[in-house]
């Protein structure tokens, strides 16, 4: 083996090392939301349009939907790596907490409502740990947001977050809002998802927050294509909705792929 397969060999090995805390804390995120809360969760009113057809979130909460968010868990961690440490916090609870929701919304179309807010709750703890905890450190440009530098001091820090956390999520929440209120197919679920993305997205940039937008509305005219052609079924059973969550959290991530390549 060369000196420089062994240099890279090492490196790799002490990255993955120093994640491992970060790894362990994700994936009993995944396990405590998909496999004990999630089961817990109120089912919605009787009255409300489809709610007798659905299954049950009980039901939902199976070793299969636990190992099923593991894997998308997993596959997020190399990005979750690249994040800088302020955004880590966050960034681990999107590839998470927030993998529960996706997965049972591509499952049965819905998301529990106790559930959205706790996910939404720990995003918001997250970016503030991620400000306190980080915000003494310098920080030099992050590798997935070339240029953008954080200032160091932890006050400074969590007012620039917490500013455009607020504007971008408040900015979405009236969109989705809008969009809801027209009747267009939307779920409120998807509301509460749009405002976590403006609050992840808009602690980095407004900039990140319309490439994140873009990129979940590119995404969900794929699903609703890919519903429409091959699980006409779907729509029968759940009275032309579908899921639009995933399309919301994938947003987010292809908007780190683009600031992380260009």
């Amino acid at each position: 083996m060369s000196l420089f397969a062994m240099v890279t060999l090492d490196r790799v090995g002490a990255a993955l090392l120093a994640h491992l805390p970060w790894f362990i804390t994700g994936a009993a995120l995944v396990i405590v939301h998909a496999g004990v809360l999630l089961a817990r969760q109120p089912e919605p009113a009787s009255e409300v349009p489809g709610a007798d057809s659905k299954t049950s979130y009980a039901q939902l909460a199976s070793p299969r939907m636990i190992m099923t968010c593991l894997a998308l868990f997993c596959l997020c961690q190399p990005m979750v790596m690249r994040a800088d440490l302020v955004h880590r916090p966050a960034w681990l609870v999107w590839s998470s907490a927030f993998v529960v929701l996706v997965a049972v919304d591509a499952a049965s179309t819905w998301i529990p409502r106790r559930l959205a807010r706790l996910c939404l709750i720990e995003l918001c703890v997250a970016l503030v740990v991620g400000a306190v905890a980080m915000g003494e450190r310098p920080q030099a440009p992050a590798p997935s947001l070339p240029g953008n530098e954080l200032p160091a001091g932890w006050a400074t820090t969590l007012l620039m977050i917490g500013a455009g956390s607020c504007l971008s999520a408040v900015f979405l929440s009236a969109i989705f809002w809008l969009i809801w209120r027209t009747g267009s197919g939307l779920g409120f679920a998807d509301v509460r998802m749009a405002t976590a993305v403006g609050a992840l997205t808009g602690s980095i940039s407004a900039e990140f927050t319309m490439i994140a937008i873009v990129a979940a509305a590119v995404m969900g005219v794929v699903l609703a294509l890919v519903h429409r052609l091959i699980a006409a079924h779907v729509i029968a059973t759940h009275a032309g909705f579908f899921a639009y969550a995933p399309a919301l959290w994938t947003g987010p991530w292809a908007a780190f792929l683009v600031r992380l390549l260009g």
